[in-house]
């Protein structure tokens, strides 16, 4: 039987990021939706001027409650950006009341500083709903914000990153990513724990790094560590498949050669990432 997730996530109507990026690439996996749009905005809101913005925190409470009154059989909640703490209580109650799986990429900082319009009150709700995770997704900024530690910077060591995953784990969550992980300056990549071995060692899994920006890469990544999730496939066996797959819809957005607040070119590598999440599930 197809798997379905809640996607809760911003929903701009140009520039492939958040749930414009979400949505095609679990389609190509084979996961059905129940989208839950936090914000929606005409565009998104890095190198585009002027977008239009409406929260929606106030229609998230009836959608929520249509689909708790079908009894829709859920097999997680992917939740990315939010605008509120009141929209982050709302999906911690829903999830807590059907018992369904967060996946949580914990939206509201990089490079060292808090977006523009959360406060700190947001950061202590958002570490609240992180205790209820079966999934934690931050870079090292959200890290940081999460734990109350100091920001890690450019320059740190395997040692730093571990002290990192484990204080992450003590929040409760159960398998912890720490993204765009770097200890070299043409490498990037992940840092993995799984709170629940007894060895609790970190893993880390690396790529070549790519020059300049791209918007929307931490939402296709956690978009298919959801997918990861739902079909119970081991992370450590799908990360590589998922660098894999990233690495390529950036070549392939870097040889087009176009604006890159557009998004990533993704989609020449969609049929190629539905046969390999095919190869994980039957290894399984």
């Amino acid at each position: 039987m197809a798997k379905r997730i809640i996607v809760a996530n911003d929903l701009p109507g140009i520039g492939k990021v958040a749930l414009a990026a979400s949505l095609p690439i679990l389609s190509a996996c084979q996961i059905e939706t129940a989208i839950l749009p936090t914000v929606l905005l005409s565009s998104h809101t890095g190198g585009f001027s002027q977008p239009h913005i409406v929260d929606q925190t106030e229609l998230m409470a009836p959608f929520l409650g249509q689909w708790q009154s079908l009894e829709l059989e859920l097999d997680g909640i992917l939740i990315g950006y939010c605008r509120s703490k009141k929209q982050l209580t709302q999906l911690e109650d829903f999830a807590r009341k059907n018992q369904v799986p967060i996946v949580l990429d914990p939206v509201m900082g990089n490079h060292g500083r808090l977006y523009s319009g959360f406060t700190q009150d947001y950061v202590l709700q958002m570490r609240h709903l992180a205790q209820s995770a079966d999934v934690l997704i931050p870079n090292l900024t959200e890290a940081a914000l999460l734990t109350d530690q100091a920001y890690l910077g450019g320059t740190y060591e395997e040692k730093d990153v571990a002290k990192l995953l484990h204080e992450l784990a003590t929040l409760g969550a159960k398998k912890i990513i720490l993204t765009g992980i770097s200890f070299e300056k043409d490498r990037i990549g992940l840092a993995y724990l799984d709170a629940r071995e007894d060895h609790q060692q970190p893993h880390y899994i690396m790529t070549s790094r790519k020059v300049g920006h791209f918007f929307g890469t931490g939402d296709i990544l956690s978009t298919l560590i959801a997918v990861a999730f739902v079909e119970n496939i081991e992370l450590r066996d799908a990360f590589p498949v998922f660098l894999r797959f990233l690495d390529q819809a950036l070549a392939s957005t870097i040889e087009i050669d176009r604006d890159r607040k557009w998004g990533v070119f993704f989609e020449p590598h969609l049929g190629q990432l539905a046969l390999d999440i095919q190869a994980l599930n039957e290894r399984k």
